[in-house]
């Protein structure tokens, strides 16, 4: 079968696919996807190459956040049966034909959701709703700043937020992207790389109740300064730096800090899948969300679907689609 396969650490960009044996029959507990789609994320490219802060052992096939459908199923197995179709997340494995998994990694989607639009929702949708609803606490009539909103985690953001009933106010740097972040639900777009831009914000709809940061660096500071008292930060990732905070303005500003470690929540608490995969799946049928990927890549483009992500040329979710 096709997979990509990380024989040693290396620049994602350069990922090519080979061919592998076809995993065994499932064990115990375990269950055989043919997989649908594998969502592209910035977990996944820093585990290729080698900046994790944890190293999987080489060799290892990459692809954490993904759909599928079951072949087939262990010994113990109840939740799934061959033929469902699911959503799933590995540490790695995903980019492949077919991989084999824990059942309890798998959750059941309900008909008519479009596989290739779950593969993302174990990593950037998850992420979304779990940091806005359960950390953050976002709710009707509230206003979300949502920082690097044009790409997967941002535009995840902004259409949960408007599932919650917030508005939105979606920073981006270009006109193409914060076009983008528009037609996605956002009801204000400002361009952070103004020197202005928090002024702007200002004018537009005064201070925000909560900030969703997967952007971390020098826009931190100026971002947590717009916050209401009372107001939630949410720190999800740190894609051009890690921010230095003076401590002082929590205090000053009655303001709260919190960390968005999705992966970090499952494995304390497994408990906390079903609800937020739920809610996506309940959001996707209603039409409260889209979660269709902007651009779909097959399997030996993985290396340009890595390398637009990087590069911070892309819009919106990236799934490569084995």
């Amino acid at each position: 079968m096709k997979a990509i396969v990380i024989e040693e650490f290396c620049d994602p960009s350069t990922i090519s696919t080979q061919d592998i044996d076809p995993p065994p029959p499932p064990g115990p507990g375990q269950v055989r996807l043919s997989v649908s789609g594998v969502g592209v994320g910035y977990f996944d490219g820093l585990l290729i190459r080698g900046d994790y802060q944890i190293r999987p052992d080489l060799p290892f096939v990459p692809g954490s956040s993904l759909s599928g459908q079951v072949e087939s199923v262990g010994e113990g197995v109840r939740h799934v049966s061959p033929g469902d179709t699911v959503a799933a997340f590995a540490m790695h494995g995903g980019m492949a034909e077919q991989m084999v998994l824990p059942a309890a990694s798998c959750a059941p989607l309900p008909a008519g959701i479009d596989p290739l639009a779950a593969a993302n929702f174990f990593i950037s949708w998850a992420t979304s709703l779990y940091g806005l609803r359960e950390i953050g606490s976002v709710s009707e009539g509230e206003t979300v700043l949502v920082l690097g909103a044009s790409g997967s985690t941002g535009t995840t953001a902004i259409q949960c937020a408007r599932a919650l009933g917030a508005k939105v106010v979606a920073c981006a740097s270009s006109d193409e992207k914060r076009a983008h972040c528009l037609a996605q639900g956002a009801d204000v777009a400002i361009d952070y790389t103004a020197e202005d831009w928090r002024e702007q914000v200002k004018q537009a709809v005064g201070a925000v109740d909560a900030v969703y940061d997967p952007i971390g660096g020098e826009l931190a500071e100026p971002a947590l300064r717009l916050l209401k008292p009372g107001g939630r930060y949410l720190v999800v990732g740190f894609v051009t730096g890690i921010a230095r905070i003076p401590l002082n303005l929590p205090l000053l500003k009655r303001c709260s800090i919190h960390g968005v470690n999705w992966g970090g929540s499952v494995m304390a608490d497994p408990g906390v899948v079903p609800p937020v995969i739920r809610t996506l799946a309940e959001w996707t049928l209603t039409g409260k969300v889209d979660p269709a990927p902007t651009k779909v890549f097959d399997l030996d483009q993985a290396g340009e679907a890595f390398a637009a992500l990087f590069q911070r040329r892309s819009l919106g979710s990236i799934v490569v689609r084995p």
